[in-house]
């Protein structure tokens, strides 16, 4: 039995799907939320549609706090609790990015559980062109002004996307290096859609988000 670490977005989730096409059995969804505001990292979106998120999938959510200044320590205790539910071993969607890799692996198998990572190293044009053509449904939830145009944030990840994406100077068409974060409401892995409701927008310095709910 396996989890998969995730922050609702399409590298994860895709991670998830190739996972569980290659055998897999995914139990748990995993998520580290911060505990200063209860929003997820970089989504901008609370923990609360990573639990709604993780029940339309099928799996059985586990969210906790992770302090920053004790991220290392707290992302040791979660792994422990799946650990003592019988989980052994985490999937994640790293694509190209060492050092998240070489840190995710280090403290996963510290606490004695196996790494799997089904995206590393495949092209990410490659990735998002697979992701839609799977039929899977995203929309773009944060922004960073200084890589990408705030035009960007609420569009629906799609064909039309694809080609907008790929035009971008300097721009990784995942969004690898920080350009953009997703939400992902629809696909084969989902036993039914993820509702929400958008209520805005805010700004975080040179980050804009959605600000995005339980419907």
């Amino acid at each position: 039995m396996y989890a998969i670490a995730s922050s609702g977005g399409k590298d994860s989730t895709f991670a998830l799907y190739q996972a569980q096409r290659q055998g897999f059995n995914i139990k748990y969804l995993l998520h580290l939320y911060n505990p200063d505001n209860s929003r997820i990292r970089f989504h901008g979106y609370r923990k609360g549609l990573i639990k709604k998120q993780a029940k339309a999938i099928g799996l059985k959510p586990l969210t906790m706090p992770a302090r920053g200044d004790k991220y290392r320590q707290d992302y040791k205790s979660a792994l422990e609790k799946l650990k003592k539910k019988g989980v052994k071993g985490l999937i994640t969607g790293e694509i190209n990015l060492e050092e998240y890799k070489e840190y995710n692996k280090t403290v996963i198998k510290e606490v004695g559980l196996q790494y799997y990572t089904p995206l590393w190293k495949k092209p990410t044009r490659f990735i998002l062109e697979n992701f839609i053509k799977q039929g899977f449904k995203a929309i773009v939830c944060s922004v960073w002004l200084k890589k990408l145009n705030k035009k960007y944030l609420g569009r629906e990840i799609n064909k039309e996307f694809l080609k907008d994406i790929l035009r971008e100077k300097n721009v990784d068409p995942c969004g690898e290096n920080g350009e953009y974060h997703s939400l992902v409401y629809k696909g084969p892995c989902f036993k039914k859609p993820l509702s929400y409701k958008i209520y805005g927008v805010h700004q975080e310095k040179k980050n804009i988000f959605l600000d995005i709910r339980d419907k």
